[in-house]
């Protein structure tokens, strides 16, 4: 009975009118200041929900995962640059690069004291970076630039193992032309054809030590828990694209181990286990992430046991 009352006096309170509070009258200056219909400005296509954007990755990268995560050695083609790598990651990794660059060469004496180094690991990935933009198949920051500054960067990496009055100079002009591409200038650069060997860009070596640095510095400290993984999510599906760009290059024609058939396993489950990873980091998926990395980690590992340099 009491319950037959209580739902007697529930049903009773949910008929009783809401009482709200009356809706301001707005006078017509104020009016004025709106749009009749907003969607009526609006330009361009409507943004796409983030489950439908990440449900379309997902399918783009399941359909061409063997092409590229099996593939993309030393077989690949320019259209799989964009499965492996964003134009804002390349983007951002340039700026990164001009941005390290300021303290090794802001004197001879820092440059010759052990900054040319330094600058010799980010020219030789700058160099990189602009070989993979001239050949980029989306949408991608200075691409008309691009194969002048890979052969620039390329020869300055090779001139600058050693810190001399001379690699200063060279160093020094080159990082005022990045700042200033950087700032938004174009430098005009004469069109160059496409590299005869990606082992003529830059060392191998020197390509390994940066991924190495993705996944020891960039990407396992993020990884340390969820709150942390939280906060540098992008960090890590950028370190990840880095990754998936490298391990593509590096079992290119010509390079050391670029025909054995194990080493190419190796790169190609470093390649996959990247891309899993930038997925994972885009979807904010802390596990999966997790997984990705350790199958990263394990391929870098076997692959250091069997070769050295």
């Amino acid at each position: 009975m009491a319950i037959a009352l209580g739902e007697a006096g529930l049903a009773a309170e949910k008929a009783r009118p809401v009482k709200r509070a009356k809706p301001p009258v707005w006078s017509q200056d104020v009016l004025d200041e709106f749009f009749a219909d907003a969607r009526e400005q609006l330009v361009g296509e409507r943004p796409v929900k983030r489950t439908e954007a990440i449900a379309a990755t997902s399918a783009a990268g399941q359909g061409s995962g063997n092409a590229t995560a099996e593939g993309a050695g030393s077989n690949s083609d320019a259209a799989t640059w964009s499965q492996l790598i964003s134009g804002d990651t390349l983007a951002a990794e340039v700026k990164r690069l001009a941005a390290t660059l300021r303290d090794p060469l802001a004197n001879p004496a820092k440059f010759k004291s052990g900054g040319y180094k330094v600058c010799r690991g980010a020219f030789s990935e700058l160099a990189v970076l602009f070989a993979v933009i001239a050949e980029y198949d989306g949408d991608v920051r200075w691409q008309d630039d691009a194969p002048a500054l890979r052969d620039a960067f390329a020869r300055a990496a090779r001139n600058c193992k050693t810190g001399t009055d001379q690699t200063f100079a060279e160093g020094a002009e080159l990082r005022t032309q990045l700042d200033d591409l950087v700032r938004g200038e174009r430098l005009g650069g004469k069109p160059a054809p496409p590299p005869e060997q990606w082992s003529k860009i830059a060392d191998r070596p020197l390509l390994m030590k940066r991924m190495e640095s993705a996944l020891q510095e960039g990407i396992s400290p993020a990884l340390a828990n969820a709150r942390e993984f939280s906060r540098k999510a992008v960090d890590v599906q950028q370190q990840a694209e880095v990754l998936a760009m490298l391990a593509a290059i590096i079992d290119r024609e010509a390079y050391e181990y670029w025909d054995d058939e194990n080493f190419q396993q190796q790169s190609n489950d470093l390649r996959a286990a990247s891309r899993e990873l930038t997925r994972a980091a885009a979807d904010a998926n802390y596990e999966a992430a997790r997984a990705a990395a350790g199958r990263a980690s394990q391929s870098c590992t076997a692959c250091h046991e069997g070769y050295r340099g």
